[in-house]
């Protein structure tokens, strides 16, 4: 589809997830098929004080397009100078938060803080269509307890947003509770500009069952695709030809785990790498067997070239655990 003059490919985003979504993650997901990127969310009021490590987190090579910069914040003025900052980057799209219930950022009034204040929206909501010609979207949630979030599109969509994510849950459910498709169906039904559905999308059928309910233009993904970027091929596939592409095996994660740990250190170095893996190894090892003992032993490490030597012993020890269970099967 096109979405504000932008080519998308295929009907799944990938969601700004902060902590998580860097230019590593974004590029490994990039080559199962996500259509669309957004970076991690970046602070305006770090931008406009001039902190590298903010406008660092906006950056994004080529490959990743089309990607869209997510930025937060509680004041007009402080957003619009940011979307000119960010706008320097050239990316596709620039997105507004009105989602997070992160208490560090509401405890600052941005992210879904503002969905107490339609106004305060709408002023933001200009201010940066009006700073940049970048397509700007936005992504909300519900309400704060109230379901505002119909009126909220309405609005972003008179001053020009070109789109919106909707994540049908609260600020006060945080992710707690089902996520109410319903509300997305209503955004839909309320304004012309594409809608991306978000939350509660864990599977491949989720994503059909989202756009069917809904009527959404595209299916965004974010927690379920921690340690998982496979769900995005099994989306693309899935609606595509109604193919159900298997998980990946256990083997196949730790060979990817492996293998984002050696992304991880050409990009940042060694010594960011080791510690910004941990949460990903985590979800890449979940669920599998003997993982408890050697997760405690890994994380103990902070050096990693151990880690990775570690990483590689316990792939061979599974490889030969599993050689040896089918040997016996087949006796």
């Amino acid at each position: 589809m096109i979405l504000a003059g932008r080519q998308i490919d295929n009907p799944v985003v990938l969601a700004p997830l902060a902590g998580w979504t860097d230019s590593v993650f974004r590029r490994i997901c990039k080559e199962f098929g996500v259509g669309l990127i957004y970076t991690e969310m970046a602070s305006a009021d770090a931008l406009v004080r001039n902190r590298k490590r903010t406008l660092d987190i906006c950056r994004f090579s080529p490959e990743e397009r089309p990607i869209g910069v997510q930025l937060f914040g509680a004041e007009a003025e402080t957003m619009a100078a940011a979307a000119k900052i960010v706008a320097e980057l050239e990316p596709d799209f620039i997105d507004i938060n009105f989602g997070c219930p992160a208490k560090k950022v509401v405890r600052r009034g941005g992210g879904s803080a503002l969905m107490r204040d339609l106004q305060s929206i709408q002023s933001i909501g200009t201010a940066v269509v009006t700073a940049t010609a970048i397509p700007v979207t936005a992504k909300l949630r519900a309400g704060w307890q109230e379901t505002v979030v119909v009126e909220a599109c309405q609005r972003l969509q008179d001053v020009g947003i070109a789109a919106v994510t909707i994540h049908p849950r609260t600020q006060k459910m945080g992710f707690k509770g089902q996520a109410d498709w319903r509300l997305i169906a209503d955004v839909k039904k309320a304004v012309s500009i594409p809608v991306i559905g978000n939350g509660d999308v864990n599977t491949a059928q989720d994503a059909r069952r989202m756009l069917d309910e809904t009527g959404c233009d595209l299916v965004m993904i974010g927690r379920a695709a921690r340690g998982n970027p496979w769900i995005f091929k099994q989306v693309v596939e899935y609606l595509k030809d109604g193919v159900i592409i298997p998980p990946p095996s256990f083997e196949e994660r730790l060979a990817m785990c492996i293998r984002h740990l050696e992304a991880q250190e050409r990009f940042y170095g060694a010594r960011v790498a080791v510690f910004n893996m941990r949460k990903h190894i985590s979800y890449y090892l979940k669920g599998g067997e003997h993982v408890t003992q050697f997760r405690e032993e890994l994380f103990r490490q902070n050096d990693i070239f151990k880690v990775r030597a570690s990483l590689l012993q316990f792939q061979q020890q599974h490889s030969t655990m599993l050689s040896v269970a089918e040997s016996i099967e087949s006796i």
